[in-house]
């Protein structure tokens, strides 16, 4: 995740790595739509011509990947200045994130997930390997979790549709005082123009060519300036609003505000729901990290970033489908009684 402060760059980085190359996203019917510009002087390069419609590319694990923790991160950051609208995470208050990192032919890539049951996970489909198969580690645990995981049914025609539910092999040894997160599933259009609270572990520059990562597990906000039911006039191109994609988030392309990265991947998007003295320790699952936006036709610099609702059209009885019938397991929010799930 990025969060630039004043004439400093910084990025607030999502918690889980999903990769082994990029992945062939979704076809969508957004065309991509340029202003043009006057011709630059000879003497002067040619300015980045700004975009409303060019996505960044997911990475997606060719291969089994493993998630670990983000309380194997240790981060105290009691003594590191916060960020401006964001700040790195204290680990203690994030035991159900997980993250993820692997290679992929460009580079580093990452995934993240979460926890939402004793044997369930949340992340993205693209973090999905074709096998379905991922394991993840937890502190203190000696043998590793193996999960199953299912894309949402819609993902190959909606890229907004950018879920994937794991169940794990045996239920979760959680210890004393975890608690798994929270999925709200109330309406998106409930939530356009409130702050997004945004986690991950991705890179922490704007510029693309950068690619840079700090291997710390960032928080920050935005505000969700608009969703797939938006009335028109829209901000972006058609295409990814209601009819083409009908599950988006999208935040400000704001310098004062936290955004995603390639990497940032899969992880938790929340709504704080109540005051904790800006650790964000009351919160509920509002949406998945998904893709971010290119500003310019070059693709140079990322901007706002699509977070998929899980208020959406598509998640919940998708959802509860799964939990009931295909994994058959209770999931915070939405199937079962689970006494430690967060609120």
């Amino acid at each position: 995740m990025r969060v630039r402060s004043r004439g400093l760059i910084i990025s607030l980085t999502f918690a889980a790595s999903c990769s082994g190359g990029a992945s062939e996203q979704p076809k969508t019917t957004a065309t991509t739509s340029a202003v043009a510009r006057p011709p630059a002087a000879a003497a002067e390069p040619a300015a980045a011509t700004p975009t409303t419609g060019l996505v960044a590319p997911t990475p997606q694990p060719s291969g089994d990947i493993e998630f670990r923790p983000a309380l194997d991160l240790g981060q105290k950051p009691a003594a590191e200045p916060e960020l401006r609208h964001g700040k790195v995470a204290v680990s203690a208050d994030w035991p159900a994130s997980l993250y993820a990192t692997f290679d992929t032919p460009t580079g580093r890539a990452a995934c993240t997930a979460a926890l939402v049951g004793p044997q369930a996970m949340l992340t993205a489909a693209h973090c999905v390997p074709t096998s379905g198969r991922v394991t993840f580690s937890y502190a203190g645990q000696n043998a590793p979790y193996i999960a199953t995981c299912t894309r949402h049914t819609r993902y190959g025609s909606d890229a907004s549709a950018d879920f994937g539910l794991c169940k794990l092999d045996r239920r979760f040894a959680a210890p004393a005082g975890f608690q798994y997160e929270t999925i709200n599933s109330g309406s998106m259009d409930r939530i356009a123009g409130t702050t997004l609270v945004m986690t991950g572990y991705g890179c922490i520059s704007d510029a693309v060519a950068s690619q840079q990562t700090d291997g710390k597990y960032r928080i920050g906000t935005n505000t969700i300036e608009e969703t797939s039911n938006s009335a028109p006039p829209h901000k972006r191109d058609d295409g990814f609003y209601k009819g083409g994609e009908n599950n988006n988030l999208f935040t400000k392309d704001d310098p004062n505000f936290a955004n995603l990265c390639p990497g940032d991947s899969g992880g938790p998007a929340f709504r704080e729901t109540g005051a904790s003295a800006g650790q964000f320790t009351s919160r509920v699952i509002v949406g998945v990290n998904s893709r971010v936006f290119y500003t310019d036709a070059l693709r140079t610099t990322y901007g706002s970033s699509l977070v998929s609702a899980t208020g959406g059209p598509d998640f919940r009885t998708w959802a509860e489908d799964w939990a009931k019938n295909v994994a058959r397991v209770s999931v915070c929010g939405i199937q079962g009684s689970i006494p430690n799930c967060r609120s």
